[in-house]
């Protein structure tokens, strides 16, 4: 799938004459919880000659590939990539801690990573997970059988809010890298450890028997972080100058000789 995937980003390139300087796996694959059937979700961060970027009207900042059953793939324009970065988007900071690379400027990618530290939010970042982990958790109450994704994306933002909460920095993309870190209950430990086993050799659409004692859990970490996130003290507005900086100097390193 290597192979297909580097194929498919040169046919981006080409059709779109942008030139790609981050691509990453940003699912499953990527969280450390992928079934047999986990289709490939790649995600990158492109630039376009500089002429682009001085039009009176702005053009699109989003390049989708259609998704089939195997391939799931789309890209930001740089531009677009630090307008979320302002905001602390959990999703593009994740990317940077993905453990599986497609393609990479590797300068790019350190500066990428050192200007997100500027910009991280701990007070959106927990929202965003709490979000997430409870639109999922309140489908999986009260059912027999549930399914083992869905379980999967709850215990992964709860174990996102509580290495916030523990370091203050961007959480890792990977389940296993936060695992490491975070402080947690052997037996809870044991039961995800167990879960990831299985998941690897089901599909995506497999159930599972409830896991009380991890439910519980799960259902604790949440009412407990909801409170703990209103007693956040507010941040100071951020500077923009740093991303201008950023971006400046990435259009001047990479934007000349694109498909000329």
């Amino acid at each position: 799938m290597d192979k297909v995937i580097q194929a498919q980003l040169r046919s981006i390139e080409e059709k779109n004459n942008v030139k790609i300087l981050y691509a990453v796996e940003s699912g499953s694959r990527g969280w450390g919880f992928e079934s047999k059937d986990s289709d490939f979700d790649v995600r990158f961060i492109y630039v376009h000659p500089i002429e682009w970027y001085l039009s009176v009207f702005e053009g699109a900042d989003v390049i989708e590939i259609p998704v089939d059953e195997v391939l799931d793939v789309n890209g930001w324009d740089l531009r677009k990539a630090l307008k979320l970065m302002y905001r602390s988007n959990a999703s593009l900071l994740e990317w940077l801690s993905s453990p599986i690379i497609y393609k990479q400027n590797q300068e790019f990618a350190n500066e990428l990573r050192y200007v997100s530290e500027k910009y991280f939010s701990p007070i959106s970042s927990i929202y965003h997970y709490i979000s997430i982990a409870k639109k999922s958790f309140d489908g999986l109450e009260g059912l027999k059988g549930i399914k083992l994704k869905k379980l999967f994306y709850v215990i992964r933002p709860i174990l996102a809010c509580m290495w916030i909460e523990k370091f203050n920095t961007i959480p890792p993309m990977n389940l296993q890298a936060m695992m490491k870190k975070v402080e947690i209950h052997n037996n809870i430990r044991k039961i995800i450890e167990e879960l990831v086993v299985v998941k690897a050799d089901s599909i995506e659409s497999d159930s599972i028997n409830q896991p009380i004692e991890l439910m519980k859990f799960l259902r604790d970490k949440l009412e407990y972080y909801y409170s703990y996130a209103k007693d956040i003290k507010a941040e100071k507005e951020r500077d923009s100058r740093t991303l201008n900086e950023f971006f400046h100097k990435t259009l001047r390193d990479y934007s000349g000789g694109i498909n000329e």
